[in-house]
C-alpha cells in the first residue's frame, strides 16, 4: 500500500510539473505586450541558484557562477528568470554525481551572453537538432525516473526569441549559450527612462 500511495504522489508530482511547464510555454508563445526594464543578470541568476540549491544538494551537485562580467540588460526579469531555471535545472537532472554546474555572464559590444555548462552526460551529436523541440528528450528510458517533461528547453528557447535572442548549443553537447543583443537606439524608450534595478 505504501508503495502504491508513493506511485501515486509521484504521479501527481509529473503531471503537476508538466502542468506548470506547459502553461510557461504557452505563455512564451503567445506573449503579451509588457514593458521592459533595465536590470542587472547575476541578481537573477543568484535567485535561481537558491531556488534550485536543494536539488543540487539532493544530487551532489555543486554551482559555479562566474557572474563578475554582469551588465545592464533591457529585458522582462520573469522571462530571464524562466531562461536561466529551465538551463540550471536541466543541467542538475542530466549530471552525474558531486557533478558541477556553472554559469557565466559576460559581453561584448554588441550582445549579452548567459552560458550554462555542466559535467553531466551531455547530448548525443544526433539529438542535437531537435533539442529545443516540444516534449523532445534525449534519453527517454529514464525519462520518469529523472521527472523531465521535454519542455524546459521549449520554453527558454521560446523566451530568447521573444527578447529578438537565440539560444545556441555546442557541438559537443556540453554547453548552452543564450545570446541577447543590445537594444538598438530608441527602442523601447519607455523602459530606458526606467531606473537600473540590481
Amino acid at each position: 500500500v505504501k508503495e502504491f500511495v508513493e506511485d501515486i504522489g509521484n504521479e501527481a508530482d509529473r503531471l503537476n510539473r508538466m502542468t506548470a511547464k506547459l502553461l510557461s510555454l504557452t505563455r512564451a508563445e503567445n506573449p503579451q505586450p509588457q514593458e521592459s526594464e533595465i536590470i542587472y543578470m547575476a541578481p537573477t541568476v543568484q535567485r535561481v541558484a537558491k531556488m534550485l540549491r536543494t536539488n543540487a544538494s539532493w544530487s551532489g551537485v555543486t554551482f559555479c557562477l562566474e557572474l563578475d562580467e554582469d551588465t545592464p540588460v533591457l529585458i522582462l526579469e520573469d522571462d530571464l528568470y524562466q531562461i536561466v531555471f529551465n538551463l540550471m535545472e536541466n543541467g542538475i537532472k542530466y549530471n552525474n554525481e558531486n557533478g558541477w554546474v556553472r554559469v557565466s555572464l559576460n559581453a561584448d559590444h554588441k550582445y549579452f551572453y548567459v552560458t550554462v555548462a555542466d559535467s553531466g552526460i551531455g547530448i548525443p551529436e544526433e539529438s542535437i537538432a531537435h533539442i529545443f523541440e516540444r516534449f523532445y528528450r534525449v534519453d527517454k528510458s529514464h525519462s520518469r525516473e529523472i521527472g523531465g517533461t521535454g519542455l524546459g528547453l521549449a520554453i527558454a528557447s521560446s523566451y530568447t526569441a521573444n527578447m529578438g535572442g537565440r539560444m545556441e548549443l555546442t557541438a559537443d553537447g556540453d554547453l548552452f549559450k543564450v545570446i541577447l543583443r543590445f537594444p538598438e537606439a530608441g527602442e523601447d524608450s519607455a523602459a530606458g527612462e526606467t531606473a537600473i534595478k540590481t
